[in-house]
Order: C-alpha cells, then sequence, then structure tokens
C-alpha cells in the first residue's frame, strides 16, 4: 500500500456515502488488541487474522453477508414504504396504514379524499421536470402537516401527481372545508401557472371495505369534476358505481357484440326539400342485444369513443353499408348515397384513407355513393392533418359532410380553413335558447351563410311541419328527421323506398322554389339592371338583406332616408344590417 495504510484508507472511506453498505474486512498478522480496536472504530466490519483458520474466515464472511443482506432489505423495505421523491408513504404503505386505521377504529367515520392538479403534465412542459418535482415535494411534505392537525390519519402518494388522505369526519361541511384548505395550500406554491386541483371524496360508509374499492370509488368522484369551473370536487354516489358496473358489462360483451352480428345497420332518409324526394339516407347503429334487447346507442357509443373500440365498430357499419350498396346495384336499382360517421378516433388511423378505399374496390361501389360524416369536434383535434385526410378522399371522389355544425366554439373559424361539400346543422340543438326567435335567427344566419359559400345545408332532428315551413322560406336544401322518417332496420328502408308514400305531396305545404341563385354575389349585381332589394320578413319584422347598384342610385342612401321610411311604415321593426354588394351596409 504504497499511498496510504489500512487505518488511513478507512478514514478516507468511512466518509463516502456508500460507506455504510460496502463490507470492509481487515487482513491482518498484527494480533495486537489496539490494532484490532483501532480498525473497528475507523469503520472496519470484522477483521481476520493471520495465520488463516478456514472455519474461522467462513464464519466472518458469512456474518458480512447476512449484515449487508438486511441493510439491503431495510433499503428495499423503507424504498417500498416511502415515496422516493416526497418522502411520504407510497401507495402501498398508505394503503396498508389505512386498512390498519379503519380496522383499528371498527365504529369511526372517516374519508378518503383522492386529488390531482388538472392539466400537470404542462406544468412539466412548461417549466420543466425540476419544477414539476418541486410541486410534488411542496404537496408532500404540506400534506404531513396538514394530516397532523388530526389524531388519526393516513396519507400518501399514489402515483404521478395523484395524491390521497384519510381523514376523521363527521359532515360533509368538514369535508368540504378540508377540500377548501387543501386547495390554498397548493396555491402557496410560487409559480405563474393557475394551479387547479381536482379532488375526488367517498366517504366510506363501511371500514370492512378493501382500500383498493374506496380509492376506486374516490377515483370516479373525481372524474365527474375534472375540467369544470364550477366546482373542482365531487362525492361518490351510488349512481356513478352503477354506471360504471353498466360500463363494465358493455366493455364485457362488445367484442361478442361484434363477432355475432349483433350491430344493425339502420337508415335514416334525408330529404330534398325542393322536391320532397329522397336524397340519401345516414347509416346508423343499432345494438340489438340476445338477452338485454336494444341497447342506446347513447349508452355504449360514448364508451367506445372511450377506449377506442369505436374504430372497430365503425370499420364493421362501413363493410355493411357498402355490402347493401352492391345488393342493391345487382337487383338492379339506382341506391341513393349513403352517409357513414367517421369518428375523431378513425381520424388518427394512418391508414383511413386506404382503408375506405380498399371497401370500395372490394364491393365497386362508386365513390360518391358512399359519403363521410366528420362531427365539427373532429376537425378540431388536429386541423392540419384532418384537412390532409379530407383532400385527400375529396381527390378520390368522396362527398365530406360537417356533421353537428355550430355545436363547437370555433365553428366559422373551421368553416374559413376546411374544404367541406356539405353542413349538417342540428334543429335540436338550436331550439334550447333561453331567448325567444334566437335560435331562429342562428339557423336563417348559418343558412344564409352557406348560401353565400355555395355548401348546401342539411338541417337534421325536423319533427314539425313548422319547423319544415320555416326551412323551406330560407332555401334549405334538405332536411333529414322524424317527421319524414325515423331510423329503419335495411329490410323496410327498402320496402319504404319502394312505396307510395314516400313520393307523395302530402309534406309538400306550397310547392318548391328555387331561390338558390339569390344567393350569388354577381346575381343581383350583374344579371339585373333594375333596382333590386332582397329583404326578409317575419312576424312584422324586416330586413333588407342586399341591394344592387341601381338601388344605390335610384334610392341613395343616408339616414333622412330611412326616417322616411320609418314614417311611412310605422309598422314594421326597422332594422340595421345588410349588405350592398356584398359590403356591410350601415342602415336598413
Amino acid at each position: 500500500m504504497p499511498v496510504m495504510d489500512g487505518f488511513q484508507f478507512l478514514n478516507v472511506f468511512s466518509k463516502r456515502a456508500e460507506s455504510g453498505t460496502v463490507p470492509v474486512i481487515v487482513v491482518t498478522d498484527n494480533k495486537d488488541k489496539n490494532v484490532e480496536i483501532k480498525a473497528l472504530k475507523a469503520g472496519a466490519w470484522d477483521i481476520i487474522l493471520k495465520p488463516f483458520v478456514p472455519e474461522i474466515v467462513k464464519i466472518r464472511l458469512g456474518n458480512a453477508i447476512l449484515r449487508i443482506q438486511y441493510s439491503s432489505f431495510k433499503e428495499l423495505k423503507r424504498r417500498s414504504e416511502y415515496d422516493s421523491l416526497t418522502g411520504i408513504y407510497s401507495k402501498k404503505k398508505f394503503f396498508e396504514e389505512t386498512h390498519t386505521l379503519l380496522m383499528d377504529n371498527p365504529d369511526g367515520k372517516f374519508t378518503f379524499i383522492r386529488f390531482d392538479i388538472d392539466r400537470f403534465h404542462l406544468i412539466n412542459s412548461y417549466f420543466g421536470m425540476e419544477t414539476g418535482d418541486e410541486i410534488l415535494k411542496y404537496i408532500g411534505s404540506n400534506l404531513s402537516v396538514y394530516a397532523a392537525r388530526y389524531e388519526k390519519s393516513t396519507y400518501g402518494r399514489i402515483e404521478g401527481d395523484i395524491f390521497g388522505i384519510v381523514i376523521p369526519t363527521q359532515s360533509r361541511d368538514e369535508i368540504i372545508d378540508a377540500v377548501q384548505q387543501c386547495s390554498r395550500i397548493l396555491k402557496g406554491f410560487s409559480i405563474n401557472f393557475d394551479m387547479v386541483p381536482a379532488f375526488g371524496v367517498y366517504e366510506i360508509t363501511d371500514n370492512n371495505t378493501p382500500v383498493d374499492t374506496v380509492f376506486d370509488r374516490a377515483n370516479l368522484a373525481v372524474k365527474s369534476c375534472k375540467g369544470s369551473y364550477f366546482s373542482n370536487y365531487a362525492f361518490y354516489d351510488e349512481e356513478m358505481g352503477q354506471r360504471i358496473e353498466q360500463e363494465q358489462e358493455i366493455v364485457n360483451d362488445m367484442n361478442a357484440a361484434i363477432e355475432e352480428k349483433q350491430f344493425h345497420v339502420w337508415y335514416q332518409t334525408k330529404y330534398d326539400i325542393r322536391t320532397n324526394r329522397p336524397a340519401g339516407a345516414e347509416a346508423l347503429v343499432r345494438w340489438i342485444h340476445p338477452e338485454k334487447g336494444m341497447i342506446s346507442p347513447g349508452k355504449f357509443i360514448p364508451i367506445f369513443e372511450h377506449n377506442g373500440f369505436i374504430s372497430k365498430l365503425d370499420s364493421y357499419v362501413w363493410e355493411r353499408v357498402c355490402q347493401d350498396l352492391r345488393r342493391w346495384m345487382d337487383e338492379g336499382k339506382t341506391p341513393h348515397p349513403i352517409s357513414v360517421n367517421v369518428s375523431r378516433v378513425d381520424l388518427s388511423n394512418p391508414k383511413l384513407v386506404s382503408q375506405i378505399l380498399g371497401l370500395t374496390e372490394k364491393y365497386n361501389i362508386p365513390h360518391n355513393l358512399l359519403n363521410l360524416e366528420l362531427t365539427e369536434s373532429a376537425y378540431t383535434d388536429n386541423p392540419e392533418k384532418t384537412i390532409q385526410i379530407m383532400k385527400e378522399f375529396q381527390d378520390a371522389g368522396f362527398i365530406i359532410l360537417m356533421d353537428d355544425f355550430g355545436s363547437g366554439y370555433s365553428s366559422l373559424s373551421v368553416l374559413k380553413d376546411i374544404d367541406v361539400n356539405v353542413l349538417k346543422i342540428d334543429m335540436r340543438f338550436f331550439s334550447k335558447s333561453a331567448v325567444e326567435g334566437r335560435g331562429k335567427s342562428i339557423i336563417a344566419s348559418v343558412i344564409r351563410m352557406a348560401k353565400w359559400l355555395k355548401i348546401p345545408v342539411i338541417a337534421e332532428g325536423v319533427e314539425t311541419k313548422e319547423q319544415v315551413k320555416f326551412l323551406k322560406s330560407l332555401g334549405c336544401e334538405y332536411v333529414q328527421g322524424f317527421y319524414f322518417a325515423k331510423p329503419m332496420p335495411v329490410e323496410d328502408y327498402e320496402k319504404y323506398l319502394d312505396s307510395e308514400e314516400v313520393y307523395s305531396e302530402s309534406k309538400d305545404e306550397g310547392g318548391s322554389f328555387d331561390i338558390s341563385n339569390i344567393w350569388d354575389n354577381d346575381f343581383i349585381v350583374s344579371n339585373i339592371m333594375q333596382p333590386v332589394a332582397i329583404i326578409e320578413y317575419e312576424q312584422g319584422d324586416i330586413e333588407i338583406i342586399r341591394v344592387n347598384n341601381a338601388y344605390y342610385d335610384l334610392f341613395g342612401y343616408s339616414e333622412n332616408i330611412v326616417s322616411l321610411a320609418k314614417k311611412a311604415y310605422p309598422e314594421f321593426n326597422w332594422k340595421k344590417g345588410g349588405y350592398i354588394n356584398g359590403q356591410p351596409r350601415k342602415y336598413s
């Protein structure tokens, strides 16, 4: 040992972090007891004297091995019980301690509160992982302080940014106060980010309930308040449990339903309101369970969209529609176009275009007979990718319909950027206005805008004669709804199209009138030399929609003229608005 002797080595090594976990055995021929004492004080685990006695060497090495195993076990146990980042209980230990707490207090009333930070991943993205870790450590330390207020409580980090705490409670007011205090603690971390915690609360009614089940119920509760601006906490109730059981039953049955063809394609006819004739249909899916009967699409579609099974179901529907179209053509019929739904999940499939092209080639279906419906939300999720997919479909001759137009917050922006072939608006969506007449005004504006953009409109959810007359007056091209036909099985759809009823004029009120040309910017400007004004009149309200240059030249345009008109026709409710040659006008 030319650099240092054994004692010097022990003095240096004992200061290193790993010295407590690496066994060091001194081998020496010095039998001085003071040497042995000095070595042990310097950090040696044991001493073996020369010459070696094999049995003694074996025993002393065995003791060192047992000691390191015990030390490692304690470290592994500590790591399994305590979260390495925050220093509080890990999920496993937290659940074990909670179980013990509940068993030791069978008559005690406790509440499990599960919480996390909404959009926590954005914190890691914007500020870095170190800041995210600091927030988690901040939560852990403050959770320890808060739990110390209670004589009996448990708490821990479950995973990621998910934490849990179990506290004794007697009333919901106590629980809400605890939630609010936890929220205030979180606000104490200084960061330029609005951290919004979400709390799921389960009031434990039976202390024998497995802790995993308790957590699952708190987890269900938190899902119901995620993203809510009104409340950041929710209490578990039995309806949530029943709902999750029903959802699980649906998930358990879905694969068998595909294999056994329990899903049936139904068709709802679309009508050309100008001719009162069928102009196609929408393919809808119905689940007829052999034991449960008809299962509402409202129950299984959201679940399938969430777990991704909707993609498999859509593929099933597309092929069934292609089979029907092929059969109708083989029977010598001229089928109307059928529209099928393309979900947001489908758009993430890189082979979507080739898959649908493959189906039309397999069954030799003209592309214009298979229309594709995408909801407005599908466009906003990934607009660039959606535009690319739509262009590929349109270049191949497919018709693209935007479903549920107006149901989102970016409809006009979407319409500006994406070249859709047809708009679908839902009459039932617009009927929910708290202000009388506002729904009609919105529908009229959407249809008017679509006319200027030369995009046909289908109004779905049409259920009354009054709605039909209103849509006709606006020049809406197509309608779909219970007033004309409900969704029906393929056999009934075929019979319906073959019947005389579908061609009856009984639903045609006052004949048809094609007013498409008046929405053309050039029509009243260039094609008509006389003064022309297009007005809209309804229940005493009159509004000039647009005028041509001849009208402007003849009458001029000033506030005095408007005042004279008001005096001449006081019964009208004159409004501002309208256009001159496509430009917004100041008065009407």
